[in-house]
């Protein structure tokens, strides 16, 4: 009979853990509410203007860094859609993303990202990171990717707790298509 009350037990806990779990798709990311923002890289020749795009796209050259202004709020919004000038924003009072922020108590972003890198054969960027302490921007992260079919968590390289205002720098180590991230609110 203790047998059963403990198999019971245990397979109770396996229940209750597997609701909490997220659910993961194929690609890597989970399931669930989420938004879709595709960094698209496009040849040096091209000279469009890039604006628009709903939050859903920001287009940067294939070549030469980009900078990416980052910023915490209360929503997430994509304020600038054309980097082909190597700059998405301009740096704390003009950021070019703004991601839900937590300020209080023990300062968090309210969001995780999920990150991969799609596009020809070959393909890598290199991910830099950096926060601001109020001065400077201060080197935090950095992560390289490479092609891949699969999603890949991010968020503790890309945003750093306790600083509202982040910049990026991607750096094409070869000429990418796309750049994909999903993006989860948290509540």
């Amino acid at each position: 009979m203790k047998k059963v009350r403990s198999l019971l037990a245990l397979l109770a806990l396996a229940l209750v853990s597997m609701s909490v779990l997220p659910v993961f798709a194929g690609n890597g990311a989970p399931n669930g509410s989420h938004y879709n923002l595709n960094i698209i890289g496009v040849p040096k020749e091209k000279n469009v203007n890039f604006d628009g795009g709903e939050g859903k796209r920001i287009f940067v050259l294939r070549t030469g860094t980009t900078q990416f202004y980052v910023h915490g709020g209360d929503s997430y919004q994509v304020l600038d859609h054309d980097g082909t000038d190597g700059k998405v924003g301009s740096g704390t009072a003009d950021p070019g993303i703004i991601f839900p922020y937590d300020p209080l108590a023990s300062p968090t972003w309210r969001v995780q990202i999920y990150v991969r890198l799609v596009g020809p054969k070959g393909s890598e960027v290199t991910w830099t990171s950096y926060y601001f302490d109020g001065v400077e921007y201060v080197l935090y992260a950095t992560f390289t990717l490479d092609k891949s079919s699969k999603f890949s968590l991010r968020t503790s390289e890309l945003l750093a707790d306790g600083y509202q205002d982040m910049m990026w720098e991607l750096d094409p180590v070869t000429k990418f298509r796309i750049c994909q991230f999903r993006i989860y609110l948290l509540d």
